[in-house]
């Protein structure tokens, strides 16, 4: 959730002070205070921008909007009360400002008020009842103040205000949890799933509890197991964001970032990794082996997002760095296919085969395209071996 909403700034245009009797200069004073503080806010100076905003209300106290951004900038800097504050002299000017209320709600939401955020919440929505913002905070509101049939109610209506908001079907899917309406709540939970981020934990722990009390306890097992690897990926990676932040040339660093996030299919955020992967390990000299995974890697990464030609162009790379690499034939069979390149495709996937014949897989990647061009016979033969080395597999891994 966002902690502030974006507000269409008004430019003020600078007005001389020179020549201009004192009233005039006192104004002219403040919109220099005011534009001063919007280029600080730009520019993410939050402790300036506070700053030129008090000026400006020094001099001219009854702006309502300039109350808002201070208030705003506050409670960036997390100081709550001088938000509040400022918040309500916001509504003495005008007692009707939707986002101002919302704003001062989610002040007392932060500061774990939730009677005094419901209480603002319950006028956002009278104010504006398509405010989806509003039935999403007062939802959460209800789910801490145990209204749980409440919350089913502001957060179904914050659905049909905003379709496919994973958090919102995790709250609700909270809600009826709490009601011990569990069919309901797993729909929700599940929606969650759908609709949220790779790697979105929350709504696992809410089926797995769910599938508990329906007494389906593989499923719960499945759910709470899956929810704690999530919950320490999430960990992982926010450890190796802050790592490779301040150490932007930790080779280590970028390879495991890169590999959890391609663990959780977040795609767009592994190309980017992956390039910083080659771009780094290019200026350390690291092995044309270690180069050529990252190019198979961000081959993998682009075929995903269907980006088959700049998936090709990868994988390229990667074969030439190393070129007796089984799997990375196996994969240009699959961009091949993917391009309609079936002649391509075959070849790609017998030099693979050649490279490693015991792999199943790559038996029945074969199988399956010699099954779209009609071919019934090599189809079967590469299907038996699929089986065959399959259940080779996994008598070596028991």
């Amino acid at each position: 959730m966002r902690n502030f909403l974006i507000i269409t700034i008004v430019a003020f245009q600078l007005i001389p002070i020179s020549g201009l009797n004192a009233e005039n200069e006192s104004h002219a004073l403040y919109i220099q205070h005011v534009e001063q503080a919007f280029k600080s806010l730009f520019q993410g100076n939050n402790s300036g921008t506070i700053k030129s905003f008090e000026s400006a209300l020094a001099i001219e106290p009854d702006h309502y909007e300039i109350l808002h951004y201070l208030g705003m900038s506050y409670a960036k800097d997390e100081s709550y009360n001088k938000a509040i504050e400022v918040f309500k002299r916001s509504l003495k000017l005008k007692s009707d400002n939707i986002e101002v209320l919302y704003s001062l709600s989610l002040v007392y939401f932060k500061l774990s008020q939730w009677k005094a955020a419901a209480d603002q919440l319950q006028q956002v929505i009278a104010l504006g009842p398509t405010h989806a913002r509003g039935h999403e905070l007062i939802g959460k509101v209800y789910l801490k103040l145990r209204k749980y049939s409440d919350a089913v109610k502001v957060l179904t209506k914050a659905l049909e205000l905003k379709p496919n908001s994973a958090g919102n079907y995790n709250e609700l899917g909270n809600a009826y949890l709490n009601l011990k309406e569990y069919p309901e709540a797993i729909t929700n939970f599940k929606n969650a799933v759908k609709y949220g981020p790779p790697g979105f934990a929350a709504p696992h722990f809410g089926l797995g509890t769910a599938y508990k009390q329906l007494g389906e306890r593989e499923k719960s097992r499945k759910e709470m197991l899956l929810y704690q690897r999530l919950q320490n990926e999430f960990a992982e990676y926010e450890r190796l964001t802050r790592l490779t932040h301040t150490d932007p040339n930790n080779l280590d660093g970028w390879t495991r970032l890169a590999r959890i996030l391609m663990q959780q299919k977040n795609y767009k955020e592994a190309v980017p990794a992956l390039q910083k992967c080659i771009e780094v390990g290019n200026s350390q000299n690291a092995s044309s082996d270690k180069i050529a995974g990252y190019y198979h890697g961000l081959s993998q990464a682009f075929l995903n997002l269907n980006f088959p030609k700049h998936a090709l162009e990868s994988v390229g790379k990667a074969i030439q760095l190393s070129p007796k690499q089984s799997i990375f034939y196996n994969t240009l069979g699959s961009i091949y296919a993917r391009l309609g390149m079936i002649r391509q495709a075959l070849s790609a996937y017998q030099e693979a085969i050649a490279l490693d014949s015991e792999q199943p897989y790559y038996h029945l990647n074969i199988s399956k395209l010699y099954q779209s061009v009609g071919n019934k016979k090599l189809a079967q033969e590469h299907y038996q071996a699929y089986e065959f080395y399959l259940s080779k597999l996994k008598k070596n891994t028991k």
